[in-house]
């Protein structure tokens, strides 16, 4: 019986012994196949980096040998002079014309604020008034002449010979938010209430225009102004630096920090003019 019993127990013992070995061959296998599936993958990757860097090789060398310091006088003349244009019609049109001033809903309003400032008088021109300036109209000029002029400057005045420049999707980016916001900040102006449109008052001077509603110089607007200045620094600051084949380009972040500047400052936009509440007087 004793016999019977140790065979047994040996019988099950190297049914056991088996089986470990199977699970351990199986486990194995399975370890080479998920090792082999990875290097295929590796190689994959490799070969993919591998034909990229070349593209990229492929492209700086035709960039390279296109990119040469202008030494057409005819292209870098015809550059500066439509640089020069551009800026020259940009002030011009900023002094003579309403080209970056908000529009006035209400002219009677508009022409009785005038009057109450004691430099004009009833028999005063109202197109002689100088009307305030709009903050989102002087953004949009802003980058649109920056961005203009670096583009010229870039393509006909420092590189004559360059391939047509790379436009990075910041600056498309910053154009849209500019643009929107013009669009936006026009669509309340127009469809606002007497009571948010608030009395317009004449010019006090360019910053002060665009930093103030009627109540004085305000959080929203002094934040855009801000934003928009470093962003426009920063962008100019990278134009010596550039080789050439491309535009500057922005931190995604400031750009994203530019646009929530903007929603700021047109959430505010709507009720940024109605007077604030006196209370009333205290009765002895």
């Amino acid at each position: 019986m004793k016999k019977i019993s140790l065979l047994l127990l040996i019988l099950a013992l190297g049914c056991l012994t088996i089986r470990a070995e199977d699970t351990t061959g199986n486990a194995k296998a399975q370890a080479d196949k998920a090792a082999a599936i990875r290097k295929a993958q590796s190689k994959t990757a490799d070969s993919i980096a591998a034909a990229a860097k070349a593209q990229n090789n492929n492209k700086n060398k035709v960039v390279a040998a296109t990119c040469k310091d202008a030494d057409n006088s005819v292209l870098q003349w015809t550059g500066w002079l439509l640089i020069i244009l551009i800026v020259g019609l940009f002030f011009g049109l900023t002094w003579k014309s309403d080209l970056l001033r908000a529009p006035i809903q209400d002219p009677v309003a508009f022409k009785q604020a005038a009057v109450a400032t004691g430099k004009y008088t009833d028999g005063t021109d109202i197109n002689k008034i100088p009307k305030p300036f709009s903050l989102s109209r002087s953004q949009l000029a802003v980058w649109t002449v920056v961005i203009s002029c670096s583009y010229l400057y870039l393509e006909l005045c420092r590189y004559a010979s360059a391939p047509v420049l790379t436009i990075d999707k910041t600056l498309l980016g910053l154009m849209g938010i500019s643009a929107a916001t013009t669009a936006a900040g026009n669509i309340i102006d127009n469809n606002a209430t007497a009571d948010q449109q608030g009395a317009p008052k004449p010019s006090e001077g360019f910053f002060k225009d665009i930093m103030s509603d009627q109540n004085g110089i305000n959080i929203h607007r002094f934040q855009n102004v801000v934003w928009t200045l470093i962003a426009v620094t920063l962008y100019i600051s990278q134009i010596p630096d550039i080789t050439c084949g491309s535009l500057p380009t922005l931190d995604a972040t400031l750009v994203a920090l530019t646009g929530i500047s903007s929603a700021t400052y047109l959430g505010l936009k709507i009720n940024e003019n109605v007077p604030p509440a006196i209370p009333p007087a205290s009765k002895i």
